[in-house]
């Protein structure tokens, strides 16, 4: 008979509860039981048929009901596998209560707790890994009003990635550095509107990053450097990030639809191994309003990806991709991990794990990274 997995979630102050004594005979081993996000989370494997313990199970969730208890349960496949699901941010108990009931609708189950630290909660989840994707985009819609970045994930085992390439403009940084040329013009807003339509997905990436450079034309380039110095600033975790990856023995990568001037120095600041980003044209000290070469557009970067891993002895399936706008979504889809940041929504659509709320430093988690 397939076996069935039972969850208890409940309310640290009100204790643990007490299985019915028909029920108790029939347990086969009770998992570790620790207070977490000022709840109980207690898991049984239980080697009988479903059908026959349902009205078991029902009892257990009516005076669960009672006592503000949640009680899970599912059956328990062959298809099973320890998974890992991860929680970072404002944690409280109904949080955890609205993922682990938004899991057990696909017949995911909790297991032990793995990690309990300040902000960041993981517990092993038994489920399909099959059904990942899926189960992430339904875990992220469950808690999209509380302030919390979720993901589930496989164990990944350790030296699994051997790449990690980012976006630049609004990824690793936290501007949009064609918009903040474009300041010096008093033609932000302009510029600022085209870029917007063009990462969510509305317009042509090539055609729109010419209009937007021509529209440059004549400006100076201690603009440039200027942007640098006073408006460049990292997005949130993203050394900490870079850093994590670089302790993993993962190479590192920035692309960017941008500009090589500004990959340069976030390369230097972050250490990174490769830049790549398009070339200015420049005479006179000033910007022409053209963009010398091939443009790096959405093929590129997923073309960049396939070569970077090439280089380091692998395929994409050993790389981890992060971006926000649509030319990122090859790049993102291509790599055996994508990761949207902060990103537009058809980006978070297509991406197998999202970050929403907090930094750079998420992605570490989801990665299993120290």
């Amino acid at each position: 008979m397939p076996a069935t997995r039972l969850a208890i979630v409940s309310p640290a102050q009100q204790g643990r509860m007490t299985l019915p004594a028909s029920m108790g005979q029939i347990v086969a081993g009770e998992t570790e039981q620790r207070e977490i996000a000022g709840s109980w989370l207690q898991s049984w494997r239980l080697p009988a048929g479903f059908a026959e313990l349902r009205p078991f199970l029902e009892e257990l969730a009516r005076q669960g009901l009672l006592q503000e208890r949640e009680v899970l349960w599912g059956p328990a496949t062959d298809a099973e596998e320890p998974l890992r699901l991860v929680l970072r941010g404002a944690l409280s108990p109904q949080i955890l209560r609205r993922a682990l009931t938004s899991l057990q609708l696909r017949a995911f189950l909790p297991g032990r707790v793995l990690l309990a630290q300040g902000n960041e909660l993981a517990i092993e989840i038994w489920g399909d890994a099959t059904a990942l994707p899926l189960a992430n985009h339904q875990l992220v819609e469950a808690l999209m009003e509380f302030p919390v970045d979720v993901a589930l994930t496989p164990h990944w085992r350790s030296g699994q990635f051997r790449l990690l390439i980012s976006d630049m403009d609004s990824t690793l940084i936290a501007i949009e550095c064609i918009d903040e040329l474009g300041a010096h013009l008093g033609l932000k807003s302009k510029i600022a509107t085209i870029t917007e339509r063009s990462m969510a997905g509305e317009l042509d990436f090539r055609s729109s990053l010419r209009e937007r450079v021509r529209l440059l034309a004549g400006t100076p380039v201690s603009a440039i450097d200027a942007v640098i110095r006073e408006r460049l600033q990292f997005s949130p975790g993203a050394r900490e990030l870079i850093a994590a990856a670089k302790r993993a023995g993962m190479e590192t990568a920035v692309v960017s639809g941008g500009f090589t001037q500004f990959t340069r120095h976030v390369q230097e600041e972050l250490d990174l191994d490769y830049a790549f980003a398009n070339q200015l044209d420049i005479r006179d000290g000033k910007l022409t309003g053209e963009v010398i070469g091939d443009i790096i557009d959405a093929e590129a970067k997923a073309d960049i990806l396939d070569l970077l891993a090439i280089a380091a002895g692998t395929d994409a399936s050993q790389c981890v991709a992060i971006g926000d706008g649509a030319n990122d979504l090859p790049m993102l889809r291509k790599a055996g991990v994508g990761i949207a940041y902060r990103a537009k929504p058809a980006v978070r659509a297509q991406a197998n794990y999202q970050i929403r709320q907090g930094g750079l430093e998420f992605a570490s988690s989801i990665l299993g990274l120290p």
